[in-house]
């Protein structure tokens, strides 16, 4: 009788041996995500820095594709949470919870070199618009010719945000070359002497295109901050329905941590006194 035993014990080991990487396998969480590009590198480095506070227990899938797209595939269940780079809309689905995390702006950009260092309110909306469409007409530019204007698809929070605070409420033109993203947009307008466009602060700030003052203000985090730049909105975190498990805990970690607080510091503006609009999970 004592081998029968013994036989059993050992096979009762080695099954607990054996469920132990399942177990872990099972505590494991993804999150995924889809939606603006503006916010893409902030969410990477954020989602980065909590896996490894969470020790690799909560990963991460994240795409792109415009707010628009992040704030259908939340409603749709396709992800955990979308990214969003506008607030929301009347249009929007039923349902949604936006979170805000961040904020951003938006500058006009041109070539570097043409480096027309301001335009008016009346000028951006002459360009962007098409009755402007020659660089002769434009004070302060060095560039000839042509103006080559670029925007963004309409799925594009970031289009949003510079239509109602820089354009007035206008439409860019539907001559303008539409770019898909906002490094898209930021290649073309290097790569173009006659170019113009508008990026959020993230990429109109690089080295490699020229941030235009708007009515005489600075495109400029200091600027933005003192509340005398407009083109500001938030970036979004979007759930279907209210925040719950490890996406509400991701969120309140942005919305209240010191850590994220510190990476949004980095490139973006932080929420402020803003409080954080999720409970502590």
């Amino acid at each position: 009788m004592r081998r029968p035993r013994r036989l059993i014990a050992s096979l009762v080991l080695i099954a607990a041996l054996v469920a132990v990487p399942a177990i872990a396998y099972a505590a494991t969480t993804t999150i995924s995500m889809s939606g603006a590009t503006a916010s893409f590198p902030l969410l990477e480095l954020l989602s980065g820095k909590y896996s490894k506070l969470k020790h690799n227990k909560v990963k991460f899938k994240i795409s792109q594709g415009g707010a628009s797209v992040g704030i259908a595939d939340a409603a749709a269940g396709r992800v955990s949470i979308g990214n969003s780079s506008r607030p929301p809309q009347a249009g929007d689905p039923s349902g949604l919870v936006f979170y805000p995390i961040a904020k951003y702006f938006v500058c006009v950009v041109t070539n570097p070199s043409n480096p027309v260092s301001n335009l008016t309110a009346a000028q951006v909306a002459q360009i962007f618009t098409g009755k402007v469409r020659n660089w002769s007409q434009v004070s302060g530019a060095t560039a000839t010719g042509a103006i080559d204007v670029y925007s963004r698809t309409s799925v594009a929070g970031v289009l949003t945000t510079f239509q109602n605070s820089l354009l007035g409420g206008a439409k860019v033109g539907s001559f303008a070359t539409q770019e898909a993203s906002e490094g898209l947009m930021q290649n073309a307008v290097k790569k173009d002497a006659s170019g113009i466009g508008f990026l959020s602060d993230y990429f109109a700030l690089d080295k490699g295109v020229n941030a235009v003052g708007y009515n005489g203000t600075a495109c400029s985090v200091a600027n933005v901050v003192s509340g005398s730049y407009p083109g500001v909105s938030d970036f979004y975190e979007v759930t279907k329905g209210p925040a719950s498990g490890q996406n509400q805990a991701f969120i309140y970690w942005i919305q209240s941590s010191s850590t994220a607080k510190k990476i949004i510091e980095s490139n973006w503006i932080p929420l402020g006194k803003i409080q954080p609009a999720i409970k502590t999970p």
